[in-house]
């Protein structure tokens, strides 16, 4: 029989070794659950660590494409994704089409191709059914893709610097209304088989 005092002296040591472990967690996002988030809204900032106008339209687009198959992602669907996705913010784009559709580069069922356009093409690997879903005029407009950049001088730079924390606020407010909008209004689906 184990004594009571044996057992208090393998738990205090046990307090003590765990106490210098880092905790095991996922990495935490920049993201405040509002009540009026759709449920998905919270698996994209978790896997993207915030919310953002592109990201958001990547996982709208996505959901119409697997909705559009009758696909229930990650597995089950290709998915080839054309547009001007060099580099953020327009590539973030492409973590929402991860969490849309569940297929991933690591997987090999995601495929990027740079382009001037933005096309999702999500074939259902069980059926055959494809689908294309382009963004409208006014979801390109929300997102800024086809905008020139233009280069910032340093007062304007340090000017935006300062006012960084305002700027999360609009983003995330742009991201929430691309998020909340029927998708008529911002997605064009057509099954192409």
């Amino acid at each position: 029989m184990i004594s009571r005092t044996f057992l208090a002296g393998v738990c205090v040591l046990t307090a003590i070794a765990l106490k210098d472990e880092p905790p095991r967690r996922l990495p935490q996002p920049r993201y405040q659950h509002q009540e009026s988030d759709p449920a998905w809204l919270e698996s994209a900032a978790q896997f993207h660590g915030h919310l953002g106008p592109s990201i958001i339209a990547g996982a709208r687009m996505g959901m119409a494409a697997l909705r559009a198959v009758d696909a229930e992602g990650y597995f089950d669907v290709e998915v080839t994704c054309e547009g001007p996705f060099a580099k953020p913010p327009q590539s973030c784009f492409l973590d929402g089409l991860q969490v849309g559709t569940g297929a991933t580069m690591g997987k090999r069922n995601l495929n990027y191709v740079e382009a001037k356009e933005i096309l999702v093409r999500v074939k259902n690997t069980t059926t055959g059914a494809t689908a294309e879903v382009r963004p409208t005029p006014k979801l390109l407009g929300f997102l800024g893709f086809l905008q020139t950049p233009v280069k910032k001088q340093a007062d304007e730079q340090a000017k935006e610097a300062a006012h960084q924390h305002d700027e999360m606020e609009r983003i995330e407010a742009l991201a929430r209304k691309i998020a909340e909008m029927p998708d008529e209004e911002i997605l064009a689906v057509k099954l192409t088989s």
